[in-house]
């Protein structure tokens, strides 16, 4: 913490290099991110503007028992959803949604599992990380965040 506050606080009235894989770190620090693929800066902005930027700005955890229903194909059919990953803990499915970005589905997430009588034990927006970011542009072909 002491290092985050001396690196902010000179970073007040110089420019500080910091090059780092920990991502969580540099979103707590840094008022811009330089985001450098094969060599090539790919993205250039401060850490909000990037976030806003991205295709896939965050998403939804669901944990649910659904009974006999496909859980997974139901998430998928409520406009916004782009993905849907599957996981399996105690009998419990739980369900990763990756979603438009700006787009809250958890209302109709609420409705669909109360129409359907699932038991829900979470229901929880995911925003965006740095990582996202990275994510997004290292393993695209081209950036799509603009410098």
């Amino acid at each position: 913490r002491q290092v985050r506050e001396l690196i902010k606080n000179l970073g007040k009235q110089h420019t500080i290099l910091l090059s780092t894989h920990i991502l969580p770190e540099v979103e707590m620090t840094c008022s811009r991110v330089i985001i450098i693929h094969k060599g090539r800066i790919e993205a250039c902005d401060t850490p909000e503007n990037l976030l806003g930027q991205i295709r896939q700005a965050g998403g939804v955890v669901v944990e649910a028992k659904t009974g006999k229903d496909d859980g997974a194909e139901e998430l998928k059919k409520i406009s916004g959803v782009r993905e849907v990953m599957t996981e399996h803990d105690e009998g419990w499915q739980i369900f990763s949604l990756r979603v438009e970005s700006g787009l809250d589905v958890r209302e109709e997430i609420f409705r669909l599992a109360a129409d359907r009588k699932w038991t829900l034990r979470e229901l929880s927006q995911r925003r965006a990380t740095l990582e996202d970011v990275f994510v997004e542009i290292t393993h695209s072909d081209q950036a799509e965040i603009p410098i």
